[in-house]
């Protein structure tokens, strides 16, 4: 017997659902803001007068956020968003510009987290404990956000924020807001205008025809992103009163002077710190790369992206001196493509030890692991994952995935 007013179990059903997953995204958001809130602690230079602290580009960015239009050296003058927003909020506030800085830096790069996680699980169809998991590495990886929040004025955070947001949108095919993406991420750091060609790249993966709409569209999108920065360029240097020459070194000198230098510096380090970017991460990425390729052959949207990214980043370490600041544009497709490559650990065993892989590298990137016994994890590391990828017959791999592949979605 009822009493009329109850809802049907159909309808009682579908309400059910979106609740459910409200609640467990709140609860990842609520994770994702504990884990950024503990780096920022434990790395932002918590003061009044932080930026005395401060150091490299991010003096020329504190300086530009003082006085729009500084004359700082090439190409950090060019960068002009970031320091103008925290400028503009300086205006609108009174607050301090350090106090705005470290505030924007941990907004923001909490952005990068959160939308990283709903790439994952949205986009890529992972499972929730992979999803999750993924976003906390992002938010760990030194060279991403600690490093950001120890040295709290840079364009890094935007650019990385919205890299990521134009990759979600390459890959939705959603090709007017992506060139639109571009051409504001232009305006922060010159480095998001390299990702324009991607669209008509991945086009042409998909119709194998240089006359397909979404390739020519791809091809003017592309052009028309880089007609608009030209035209930024001109403008703010008429407005910045300076000579700002295409692709120079800092200090305004000459590309060829400034690649000499970039491949000069830390030449006994330089492999090392290449891979202290991702750590043993940089392996199973590999891996996921190949496992893409095995199971889609080579115009994979995931593999064509990371290469593409990849060569990018090798033509940008020319004029930076900072590799891993350079590679660490790889972060989405890097730990995007290592939770591909480990969604399917269904069993509780299999998940206890992908959540001891990622906290390994947590570790790493925190430096909670003494250097004197860091080969020993990064092998650990390695070890642990092959344990994972071939061990069918003595780990339980536990129910199959019912979600559609992620790698599909792309």
């Amino acid at each position: 017997m009822t009493t009329g007013i109850e809802p049907s179990a159909p309808v009682s059903r579908k309400t059910a659902a979106p609740r459910s997953a409200a609640v467990r995204r709140a609860a990842v958001y609520l994770t994702l803001a504990t884990a950024s809130l503990i780096n920022f602690i434990s790395y932002a230079p918590l003061d009044v007068r932080a930026h005395e602290k401060a150091w490299g580009d991010a003096l020329s960015y504190y300086a530009m956020s003082e006085h729009t239009g500084a004359q700082v050296d090439n190409p950090f003058a060019l960068r002009m968003l970031s320091p103008w927003l925290v400028h503009l909020a300086n205006k609108v506030t009174g607050l301090s510009l350090d106090v705005l800085w470290l505030g924007f830096t941990a907004v923001v790069t909490l952005a990068c987290t959160v939308v990283f996680f709903e790439f994952c699980w949205r986009h890529l169809n992972l499972h929730l404990f992979t999803s999750v998991l993924a976003a906390i590495a992002l938010s760990c990886t030194f060279w991403y956000a600690p490093y950001a929040f120890s040295n709290p004025f840079l364009v890094d955070p935007l650019n990385n924020l919205l890299y990521l947001i134009a990759l979600w949108l390459l890959f939705k095919r959603k090709l007017p807001l992506f060139t639109l993406v571009i051409i504001v991420g232009t305006i922060n750091k010159e480095t998001t205008l390299l990702l324009a060609p991607l669209y008509p790249l991945l086009a042409w993966t998909r119709s194998r025809s240089l006359r397909d709409r979404q390739v020519l569209f791809g091809v003017l999108a592309t052009a028309v992103a880089a007609l608009a920065y030209a035209g930024f360029r001109l403008w703010a240097q008429n407005f910045i009163g300076g000579s700002y020459s295409f692709g120079s070194g800092q200090g305004n000198q000459s590309l060829a002077s400034n690649i000499v230098f970039a491949l000069s510096s830390n030449k006994r380090s330089e492999h090392a710190a290449l891979f202290d970017t991702f750590h043993f991460f940089w392996i199973i990425f590999g891996y996921g790369l190949y496992r893409l390729y095995r199971q889609r052959g080579p115009l994979n949207p995931l593999l064509v992206s990371s290469v593409y990214l990849a060569l990018c980043c090798l033509a940008g370490r020319m004029v930076a001196t900072d590799t891993q600041r350079v590679f660490v544009m790889l972060a989405p497709l890097v730990i995007g493509v290592v939770a591909v490559t480990l969604d399917n650990q269904r069993s509780d065993i299999r998940r206890f030890l992908v959540g001891v892989l990622a906290f390994l590298y947590i570790a790493l990137n925190l430096r909670l692991v003494p250097d004197d016994t860091k080969f020993l994890v990064e092998i650990g590391g390695l070890i642990l994952f092959a344990a994972l990828i071939y061990s069918q017959s003595w780990l339980p791999r536990g129910r199959p995935k019912t979600a559609v592949q992620s790698q599909g979605h792309c």
